[in-house]
């Protein structure tokens, strides 16, 4: 109770004690005020969930220009595939960067994951071949489940993205010291002019230890004689398989 209210109650009750009655004396009560800050903060509000009809009113900084219900928002996604939901949240995720990740399968090694499958699926089920190639069981359903086939000219443009992922990758391996495989030492990287040490002959040699995450064991080959033939024991070196 503020002091007001105290007042007020003070003297009514001395009125009382002298007429015995109820005071026809009538203070106005006052009403409860809002402050200004508070009426200011529920306008914005109001403002901020009401979606805008004016397209060519300009939205406060920090809202975005048209704000959408719960409802409308639901609406948006309506008749869309889950891939394409995904794929428009990561490219707002990578502001409209190119999805480069770290670790990518090369398309034989794709294609040797359909054939073992195929060939062999109680064996070689996702949660197998994920773990052997590293890489998350719903990476592998993907590849499982693309029937997608290149034309001649889309294996070649494929092939030849391949190949430029490969030299970016030794390019920067080779800034970390490491030696390049002869076939990307052939296409120039790492080449050093002026008669410059490269980096990998240098006291800067071998900065980072480059391990393969997987071996290629269990994917079959075919000989001369039609059998199919494991790769057992036999290590591919990583510059023939990347």
């Amino acid at each position: 109770m503020n002091c007001h209210a105290c007042t007020q109650r003070t003297l009514r009750l001395f009125v009382r004690s002298f007429t015995g009655t109820e005071s026809l004396l009538l203070l106005p009560r006052s009403a409860p005020r809002r402050s200004q800050s508070t009426a200011q903060f529920s306008a914005a509000a109001a403002r901020s969930f009401q979606r805008r009809e004016d397209p060519t009113e300009t939205a406060p900084e920090g809202f975005p220009k048209i704000i959408y219900t719960a409802t409308e928002y639901a609406g948006t996604n309506k008749g869309r595939e889950p891939w394409q939901i995904q794929k428009a949240a990561l490219k707002e995720k990578l502001g409209g960067a190119a999805w480069s990740p770290r670790k990518k399968l090369s398309p034989d090694t794709m294609e040797g994951i359909r054939h073992l499958h195929q060939t062999q699926p109680e064996r070689f089920t996702t949660p197998v071949l994920a773990q052997h190639f590293q890489v998350s069981p719903d990476a592998i359903r993907r590849i499982l489940k693309s029937t997608w086939q290149p034309s001649d000219e889309e294996q070649e443009e494929r092939l030849r993205r391949w190949d430029k992922r490969g030299e970016t990758i030794w390019s920067n391996l080779v800034e970390l010291g490491v030696k390049p495989p002869k076939r990307w030492r052939e296409m120039g990287v790492g080449r050093v002019t002026g008669g410059g040490l490269p980096k990998w002959k240098s006291q800067e040699r071998n900065m980072v230890a480059v391990n393969d995450s997987f071996n290629e064991d269990i994917i079959p080959t075919v000989d001369s004689s039609g059998q199919s033939s494991s790769l057992q024991g036999e290590m591919i070196p990583l510059s023939e398989r990347i």
